[in-house]
């Protein structure tokens, strides 16, 4: 199992930065996710499930998505499951004199033919999310 833990702060209040990292749908423009779809209706909580593609490691995958715990400006924990990993996370809201600090904190397993791959990877896994806390903060400080 590979950990992720990162965080960063963003010139932003809470109630901002909060709806734009859960509004799943904006993934592509700091993750490395190229297509999201909500399925379902109704205000994004827990429960609230996405089909979200993505690029990793020289080949293209479709995973599913769920959030599984929603506590507003403060909490929103999730589930990705795809074919070759499954990673639990979460993102934590704080207010700070500047604006907001967003910690990530999570555990990518990898699956499959991976598995055996893992410590191999996690270097350049951990890269990979790590380097979207600061794609997060140009895009919303601009």
């Amino acid at each position: 199992m590979i950990q992720i833990s990162n965080s960063i702060e963003i010139a932003r209040p809470v109630l901002q930065v909060f709806h734009f990292v859960a509004d799943f749908e904006n993934n592509p423009q700091w993750m490395p996710v190229r297509s999201v779809q909500r399925l379902g209706n109704g205000p994004i909580g827990a429960g609230t499930r996405f089909k979200q593609q993505f690029h990793l490691l020289g080949a293209n995958y479709e995973m599913d998505c769920v959030i599984t715990a929603f506590e507003p400006d403060q909490k929103i924990a999730f589930e990705y499951d795809a074919p070759v990993f499954v990673w639990r996370g979460n993102y934590l809201f704080e207010p700070t004199p500047q604006g907001t600090r967003v910690s990530a904190k999570g555990n990518v397993a990898l699956s499959g033919p991976l598995k055996m791959t893992e410590t191999m990877f996690a270097p350049k896994i951990r890269k990979l999310i790590n380097d979207t806390a600061p794609k997060l903060k140009q895009i919303l400080e601009s």
